[in-house]
């Protein structure tokens, strides 16, 4: 119990310098990609790879971020998970694999979710992009651009995406 009230105590300090903070929003036609996703809700991931084929990204350039409900449980393939112990309780993030992800720096980020937590929104603004997409309904701080597109329409969202980015990038 003490140890949630740290962790909150952390997150909003970090939540207060992530918000002061100013990053390069330059546009430019993205040539790698970071996708935060909740993997409860999305199981078939091939759809994020039909993604970079239509944003003329390198498969090899993709990081999958999921959210899910218990890393121990879950597995999926050249995704790095995260659950509700994310957090150190100490304050910090506890998975190796998202302070890797966290510390590399991408072109385009997509906020793939419906769910709107305390930890995605730390991830979603946290994640070195220059350049992020998410819903209307997420925080306003973890985007640039809002496309709301229902998450079950994959195939119109991202072409709304190339049609925002190709608009941004001449």
């Amino acid at each position: 119990m003490i140890f949630d009230v740290l962790k909150q105590r952390w997150l909003r300090k970090e939540f207060e310098v992530l918000e002061n903070s100013s990053r390069s929003k330059m546009p430019q036609w993205p040539q790698s990609l970071v996708i935060l996703f909740d993997s409860e809700k999305v199981t078939d991931l091939t759809i994020f790879h039909n993604w970079c084929k239509e944003l003329r990204i390198p498969v090899d350039n993709l990081t999958l971020i999921g959210s899910c409900k218990d890393v121990q449980k879950a597995n999926k393939e050249n995704v790095v998970l995260f659950d509700k112990k994310l957090l150190k309780w100490s304050g910090g993030i506890a998975n190796a694999g998202v302070e890797n992800a966290l510390s590399k720096s991408y072109d385009l980020q997509i906020n793939y979710y419906e769910t709107d937590s305390e930890l995605m929104r730390y991830l979603a603004m946290k994640l070195k992009s220059n350049f992020k997409v998410g819903y209307g309904h997420q925080n306003d701080s973890t985007y640039d651009l809002a496309v709301n597109v229902p998450l079950t329409s994959h195939a119109l969202f991202i072409s709304e995406i190339a049609k925002y980015l190709n608009i941004l990038t001449q």
